[in-house]
């Protein structure tokens, strides 16, 4: 998203974590690294909340409001500091609401059948609808991966050590992109991953670009269209592995698309 620029300091981490999973702009923040009024307004609306209940009052009770919208509960006393500053403490309790509640508008993971493969063996298929959450969250959105190189490994077998949109076959920049956000090592399966060169992987992550369930067409964000990236993948298709057991779940792909908004 394009930021929001006319004041010269930074936006701090955690302000551009919510950013990205809101799918909002992003807002620098104010001298001495104060996290302006504006950037909890426009979290506010990114949450669902209406501009009369977010304009013209006094920005502890925004910030309590946007807390509340995000973590569905009332906020800890303790979040409130002197001078109505904004503190990482309490954006990151509105990024983890984010991410246990999901977005307003943004579909969560659907409801699927359960698929058998020719192979007649149950359950290949990653079921997104299916998986407890069991991350241990770190700050700003980091979480304990357990198996993650294992996962790597499984997807540079797959996809012959290329990358699944680019053909990059540079082993270094490759990563284990999952479809369905990580959620304990259940989720670290192949069907669930897709290895992506580590640029695209940020895009796919944000969503930037997103998979066609059906067609395996690569659908790209309006606003990357004019950019290099839009002329790279904008029309590529998805490259498939050669074991259909190791091809990515259809319920994970569309889940990940309908979140994209793609």
């Amino acid at each position: 998203m394009s930021k929001v620029y006319g004041v010269e300091f930074p936006e701090r981490a955690l302000m551009s974590v919510i950013s990205d999973l809101l799918g909002i702009d992003h807002y620098t923040t104010a001298r001495g690294s104060t996290v302006r009024t504006d950037f909890l307004v426009g979290v506010g609306r990114g949450l669902g909340l209406s501009d009369a209940s977010l304009l013209g009052i006094a920005k502890d009770d925004l910030l309590a409001r946007v807390v509340e919208a995000a973590t569905k509960e009332p906020m800890d006393a303790t979040l409130y500091s002197p001078g109505a500053t904004v503190t990482n403490r309490a954006l990151q309790v509105i990024a983890d609401g984010i991410i246990a509640h999901g977005v307003p508008g943004r579909p969560t993971a659907p409801d699927v059948e359960s698929q058998t493969l020719d192979t007649g063996i149950e359950e290949l298929e990653f079921d997104p609808a299916e998986v407890a959450d069991e991350r241990d969250r770190r700050l700003i959105e980091m979480a304990v991966r357990q198996g993650q190189d294992k996962f790597r490994l499984a997807l540079l077998t797959a996809y012959g050590g290329r990358c699944a949109l680019t053909d990059y076959d540079a082993v270094d920049g490759l990563q284990g992109a999952h479809i369905y956000p990580y959620r304990g090592p259940e989720t670290n399966r192949v069907t669930n991953g897709l290895l992506l060169r580590a640029d695209v992987h940020i895009l796919f992550d944000r969503g930037g670009i997103a998979i066609d369930e059906s067609s395996y067409d690569v659908l790209v964000r309006p606003t990357l269209t004019v950019t290099r990236y839009g002329q790279e993948l904008d029309g590529r298709r998805l490259r498939l592995p050669h074991r259909r057991a190791d091809r990515p779940s259809t319920a994970a792909l569309r889940s990940h698309r309908e979140w994209a908004g793609l």
